[in-house]
């Protein structure tokens, strides 16, 4: 695997002739490096660069605006993270974020409620930067509904029937959505550490990334080459997922992974940060079903089921759930320690939990 798949949803949403060209490759690509970029997808790049706008307007507030909405005053896990605060395998991640999902009210649950449904809930919003939040809603609608065609395209790609997902994200599927500052290592971190997010595979169903140029932060324009988000390539190595304008880059979550049997892959990935006096922006759209939806193994094909290699060894850091809900708590246990003392400290880890 040396280059990262294009591809072009335009004729599947359009139903033209090339729809069916479009299904057999998002096949080959969810089958092989489980990443690719997406273009024809239709959203407009006035939105895709208002939500990058008003991130770096949010980033540039001083630290005690942006720690109000800190998501330590968050049972949902929502608000922002300053730098070095979120940590991936056991060490942290050099980036300071926001976390936004879909405006829910919290939940009123009961003794035998399970506690993934804690995360339903409100956001925090930023004060001074009130354009904030109708942009972001407004980019997570719209993702959410290219990402409900997708799963159908999904289905399709598979040799199943376009409405084999439907019951799982009819009803209240899950959006998450991170906005990402990555900047370079800085006082008590190290400067070989480097880890913008140290590799993981996503926890969901789909995730699209949004990525913007790494910029000097003096304003004087110079845009060093620097890798970025980069994904493994099955020989030791890795590849750049470099930004291109217009495109989304796509991948795999292991919860769809599971529910292929491991016919579409969740490929391991990781950012690395830039060089010092830049920084670099990122916006990452997670979608999947309702937190309550467990993802049964889809009925593969003959000739599909053919080509599933023995399964990998189960990871014993990392134990992966079909229930949603089950799964993603697990991952904000371990990302989030401090959030997770505060509200969840009944809640006993999953078993791996480092």
């Amino acid at each position: 695997m040396s280059l990262l798949p294009s591809l072009d949803i335009g004729p599947f949403l359009a139903g033209t002739a090339g729809r069916a060209a479009f299904l057999d490759a998002l096949r080959h690509a969810c089958h092989g490096p489980g990443f690719f970029y997406l273009t024809g997808h239709g959203v407009p790049v006035a939105q895709t660069d208002a939500v990058l706008e008003v991130s770096r307007r949010f980033f540039q507030l001083p630290a005690a605006a942006k720690l109000e909405i800190e998501n330590i005053h968050s049972p949902h896990f929502r608000g922002y993270t300053r730098l070095g605060q979120e940590i991936t395998r056991g060490s942290a991640d050099l980036r300071e974020q926001i976390d936004i999902s879909d405006e829910r009210p919290p939940r009123t649950l009961g003794p035998d409620d399970p506690p993934y449904l804690r995360l339903d809930g409100p956001n925090q919003w930023p004060r001074p930067v009130p354009e904030l939040r109708g942009a972001v809603l407004g980019y997570m609608a719209r993702l959410g509904g290219l990402s409900r065609l997708l799963v159908r395209a999904f289905a399709e790609s598979l040799g199943l029937p376009a409405d084999h997902f439907d019951r799982s994200f009819a009803h209240e599927p899950r959006s998450h959505l991170k906005l990402i500052r990555y900047l370079a290592p800085a006082g008590e971190h190290p400067a070989a550490h480097d880890q913008g997010v140290g590799a993981h595979k996503d926890g969901g169903f789909v995730t699209f990334v949004l990525q913007d140029d790494v910029r000097s932060r003096t304003g004087d324009g110079r845009r060093p080459a620097s890798p970025g988000l980069q994904v493994a390539d099955g020989a030791g190595g890795w590849l750049d997922a470099t930004p291109r304008p217009g495109s989304f880059i796509v991948n795999v979550g292991e919860m769809f992974e599971l529910a292929t049997r491991g016919y579409y892959r969740a490929t391991v990935h990781r950012v690395v940060s830039p060089p010092p006096g830049h920084e670099r922006l990122s916006v990452a759209f997670f979608f999947g079903p309702r937190l309550s939806a467990t993802l049964e193994p889809v009925p593969l094909p003959a000739e599909l089921a053919r080509e599933i290699g023995d399964p990998p060894p189960p990871d014993p850091d990392n134990p992966i759930f079909a229930q949603h809900g089950e799964n993603t708590l697990k991952s904000w246990l371990r990302s989030h320690p401090e959030v997770a003392r505060r509200y969840y400290a009944d809640v006993e880890p999953p078993k791996g939990h480092p």
